[in-house]
């Protein structure tokens, strides 16, 4: 095999596998990344979870430090399915995951806990700084 053969052949393969791997990083970002419309069904739920009960018991108990929102689409059958949006109350303690009790999204429930980062470290903004 020529080297100029052998030159070519190796940037054709490295031009191929950063196309793929571009278009793998693309479909996970769209997958996991909220457009404009799924923004604004998110921020429905957000009001919705901040006038639940439950938010409410677990705002007077703990530190709520972040409200998240996010949508999964990754494995979902239905990528239009409302149980496909969340949104994450996150304390000093865990996170709660809040979504929608049916299809038309008629109320929020939580659903889920998981780890909390500010069990072990702390808030991102200087919160606890007195001037």
């Amino acid at each position: 095999m020529k080297k100029s053969t052998l030159i070519l052949s190796i940037v054709l393969f490295a031009s191929i596998v950063t196309v793929l791997y571009m278009a793998v990083d693309r479909y996970t970002y769209r997958s996991y990344s909220p457009n404009l419309e799924d923004q604004v069904i998110l921020g429905e739920m957000t009001m919705m979870v901040l006038d639940n009960k439950q938010y409410q018991d677990i705002a007077s108990k703990e530190t709520v430090y972040s409200i998240q929102q996010g949508v999964s689409r990754f494995n979902a059958g239905d990528p239009s399915s409302m149980a496909n949006y969340e949104v994450s109350v996150v304390t000093n303690r865990q996170s709660y995951v809040f979504t929608c009790v049916d299809r038309t999204c008629t109320d929020v429930s939580n659903g889920t806990w998981t780890y909390s980062r500010y069990l072990e470290n702390g808030p991102v903004l200087p919160l606890d700084i007195d001037e």
